[in-house]
């Protein structure tokens, strides 16, 4: 038997782990040990090995010893659900390390904010060692002993953490069970040690499969190296004695949470992108009450004159001028203790069902956006929501206390997903627990936002969908956000509403006072507060003034647009549902130059038909009284999945599956797609663009398909098909793509992010995207000039084509298109009738030898300072 003394991993407050505020590991599921309350960033290896795993979150690393001890190094309690934000790995799995290495930096204060606590672990988490000489109830620097661990030889290395699938446990008797992990952030190490002590007294095996890799059930850090994922689905196996029941019952309690709150069996099939939904998950039990979160403290009130400029995130754009009304929402404190089931139970239901008597009423009044309030009632009719609360209520709770705690647990395990649009859902869901909790208690509806004073700028830590139903015109002129993002719900109801939005801006935007003055800038993601008076009367100035010059703009928007000297440019609109089309068509729209067909396959549970698709297109046509309509074919995921495409698990999805590379690979949904576009009459106003074009052949394949198809409907004109440049490599070979499409456009959202290698979707690096940026250009140019070989016309419909300072480059590099939101159409015709060819020309030269996005940006304001 070896003997190794393990270096403190990090410096700090050493502490027994019955101090830990984690149950799993202060009750030692986890494993033997001890904690440290970190004084530094930096988690440094406590010995000479190997490192078995790094999770996926960069949260937690398992190093195994030379004798074979496990040691599992965890940072923070809680942390797995920043899905790595915060943290940065510097080894990789298998790779030998010595004591005093680095493993995993971590950003202190970031993680401190949002994690419980920054109390990290170091335990031994495999059987057959012992562990003494722990240095607790000091402060303890890295490197210095800390604890010493026993037992083991070396010669047996154990189970690697998360071995490939052979399909093998062994002879005997054997069980099965498949089932959908609900866990929001996976098999962590909390639920991972619940299912270890659940395991380790059955005298067969038990291993759990997913995907291709299986996991001794036995072994936390097998458990947690899987890499599991919300939805992932898992096969649970057992041989030995009792196997079926063993099965049966891991797999219960997997469904269950393991401790962990459960997420809805449709959000997990949603977040999984499986067809199938899980087995109902067993309600959180009732013992353990959500808690609301410790308030941070924000600090007093910004002071009156004191001049404060807050940084969010741009949703809605626009500039407004105005005061403040906070619409922060209290903590709802609620008895919990209730009168009986069978009082509280027909209480809940009574409440249930006057809010889907209200989200009907709100549907009715915004008819256009119908289907949000519908996502609503079929959140409402999630079963776990309801069985969750009905659990508590039959435990003697009250109908208030069941319905809050059931709905916030199922916000907050949404609102810790990665995907950003699943976790933006935890909005609605905390919506909906509002209305329910007013309703419960007698109050008549919340109007929202309707009784607001003219020209009132809302601040609120997120606003609902249900806030901006009734708004009368005029009174609402901005939103801010403490949170929420630029996707949400209620974000697409401001946009509709016209009402520049910020969203993002942190818990310091509580400190701005009632009636503060304020200038909210959609364009910039700012708010400022206390403006000196020389800025608010200048800020009123330019929107009146941008106000009057938009209205004159309309009287001309529906002429067609042709430069000073004649040249002719095409303004499009860029639509995103039915109900834009008449009004792109008000603003000037010369056709759509991109439909995002999106909008019929996004937050449902199964396709759209044929028919629906042919519906919902030919209403759009009709609306453009015979322009064009460029349809884009489906572009999911990356950051847009569909809970019933069954696409596999990516660990960069913006660069796997997404566009057209869905649509060959589920060819029966890009074809059905294809044959309700081809049947829009007139026969000649559709055309068809493919997203994600990387080489000609993948527009080939797809126009072999829209032959067929063609063929088989009988109809005899052909139809134009696009390719979208969206990828560098098709720039780069436009001239070849060019000769099998028939028109190209450039999406400068995707193309931008590729070639600056920048997560449009990351916080961190999206305020640095900037489609101006001198190496876009080129690549444009270089697309336009492919374009040529063939002459085919070139298009813009990304967020490049809305910007005033794009278009005269745009133009100048040899784009003669330009499809825009149609919010900005009759200024941006205004302005391009204002420019000359040769100064577009001139300019979008120069900008090419610039070295910066800033740097073109300051040449385009000096040749056209009136932008």
């Amino acid at each position: 038997m070896t003997a190794i003394t393990l270096a403190a991993p990090l410096a700090g407050w050493a502490m027994p782990l019955s101090e830990v505020p984690d149950p799993a590991f202060a009750q030692g599921l986890v494993g033997t040990g001890m904690a440290i309350d970190p004084t530094v960033s930096e988690l440094r290896s406590p010995c000479d090995g190997t490192v078995l795993s790094i999770h996926r979150a960069r949260h937690a690393c398992t190093v195994r010893t030379a004798s074979g001890a496990e040691i599992l190094l965890h940072l923070g309690v809680d942390t797995v659900g920043l899905n790595g934000e915060g943290f940065t790995a510097h080894v990789q799995d298998g790779q030998s390390v010595k004591t005093g290495d680095r493993l995993i930096s971590f950003d202190m204060d970031l993680v401190g904010s949002r994690a419980q606590s920054l109390v990290s672990m170091m335990v031994v988490v495999n059987d057959g060692y012992t562990v003494d000489g722990l240095s607790v109830d000091r402060e303890i620097a890295a490197g210095d002993a800390a604890m010493t661990v026993h037992g083991g030889s070396g010669a047996d290395a154990g189970l690697p953490a998360a071995a490939p699938d052979s399909g093998e446990d062994g002879d005997g008797e054997t069980g099965e069970r498949s089932v959908v992990l609900p866990i929001a952030s996976g098999l962590h190490a909390r639920p991972a040690a619940a299912l270890v002590a659940a395991t380790k007294a059955y005298p067969g095996t038990v291993t759990i499969h997913c995907r291709d890799r299986r996991a001794n059930a036995k072994s936390v850090v097998a458990l947690m190296g899987l890499g599991t994922m919300l939805g992932d689905r898992l096969t649970v196996r057992a041989a030995g004695p009792g196997a079926q029941d063993m099965a049966e019952s891991i797999a219960v309690l997997i469904e269950g949470g393991l401790g962990d709150p459960v997420v809805s069996t449709v959000a997990a099939g949603a977040a999984a992108g499986a067809g199938s939904q899980a087995a109902p998950a067993a309600p959180p039990a009732a013992a353990t009450p959500a808690q609301p979160a410790a308030e941070e403290e924000v600090g007093p009130p910004f002071a009156p004159g004191e001049e404060v400029l807050l940084k969010g995130t741009i949703a809605v754009p626009g500039q407004a001028v105005g005061a403040v009304v906070r619409r922060f929402r209290s903590i709802v404190r609620v008895v919990e203790q209730g009168a009986g089931p069978d009082i509280e139970e027909p209480r809940l239901r009574r409440a249930l069902e006057q809010v889907v008597a209200g989200l009907a009423q709100s549907a009715q009044r915004m008819p256009e956006h119908a289907a949000i309030f519908q996502a609503h009632r079929e959140l409402l009719d999630d079963p776990e929501l309801l069985d969750g609360a009905l659990a508590d209520i039959r435990a003697g709770k009250s109908a208030e206390w069941s319905w809050q705690r059931t709905a916030r647990l199922q916000a907050d395990a949404l609102a810790a997903l990665a995907d950003p649009r699943m976790a933006e859902r935890a909005a609605d869901l905390r919506d909906l627990e509002q209305q329910v909790l007013t309703a419960l208690s007698g109050k008549g509806p919340d109007v929202g936002l309707a009784e607001l004073p003219a020209g009132s700028i809302v601040l609120a830590d997120e606003i609902l969908p249900s806030d901006l139903a009734g708004v009368p015109d005029g009174r609402l002129a901005g939103i801010g956000m403490a949170h929420g993002g630029p996707t949400s719900h209620a974000v697409i109801l401001a946009a509709a509403l016209g009402v520049p939005t910020v969203v993002a801006l942190g818990r310091q935007a509580e400190r701005v006072p009632d009636g503060a003055p304020v200038v909210i800038d959609g364009n910039r993601g700012e708010l400022l507060v206390f403006p000196p008076e020389d800025t608010l009367a200048a800020t009123r100035t330019a929107v009146a003034a941008r106000t009057a010059r938009r209205e004159e703009n309309r009287l001309t928007s529906r002429e067609d647009c042709r430069m000073a000297d004649g040249t002719r440019i095409e303004v499009f609109a860029n639509l995103g549902r039915v109900s834009d089309a008449p009004g792109a068509v008000v603003e000037g729209a010369e056709g759509c130059g991109l439909l995002r067909t999106e909008f019929l396959f996004l937050e449902r549970q199964s396709a759209p038909t044929e028919d629906e698709q042919y519906q919902q297109y030919q209403q759009i046509a009709d609306a453009l009284e015979g322009r064009p309509l460029v349809i884009r074919t489906l572009d999911v995921g990356g950051d847009k999945p569909l809970s019933y495409l069954p696409l596999p698990k990516e660990e960069n999805p913006v660069l796997g599956l997404r566009g057209v590379r869905v649509g060959l690979r589920e060819p029966e949904l890009l074809r059905a797609q294809i044959r309700a576009i081809l049947r829009v009459k007139p026969a000649g106003v559709c055309r068809i663009m493919v997203p994600m074009i990387a080489s000609p052949s993948e527009l080939q394949a797809v126009r072999a398909m829209v032959d067929e198809e063609r063929a088989k409907l009988g109809r005899a004109e052909p139809i134009e098909l696009g390719a979208m440049i969206e990828v560098p490599a098709a720039a780069l070979i436009a001239d070849r793509i060019g000769a099998v499409a028939d028109f190209l456009s450039i999406g400068t959202n995707d193309l931008t992010q590729y070639v600056l290698a920048m997560d449009r979707g990351n916080p961190h690096v999206a305020a640095q995207l900037d489609a101006l940026h001198p190496g876009v250009l080129r690549l444009i140019r270089l697309a336009v000039m492919g374009a040529k070989t063939h002459d085919r016309v070139v298009a813009v419909c990304g967020g490049s084509a809305s910007d005033p300072m794009a278009a005269p480059l745009l133009i100048g590099l040899g784009v003669t298109e330009l499809s825009a939101t149609p919010a900005v159409i009759a200024d941006l015709k205004a302005f391009i009738r204002t420019l000359r060819m040769e100064d577009c020309r001139r300019v979008a030269e120069a900008a090419l030898g610039t070295d910066s996005a800033d740097e073109v940006r300051r040449l385009v304001a000096e040749s056209w300072p009136a932008l």
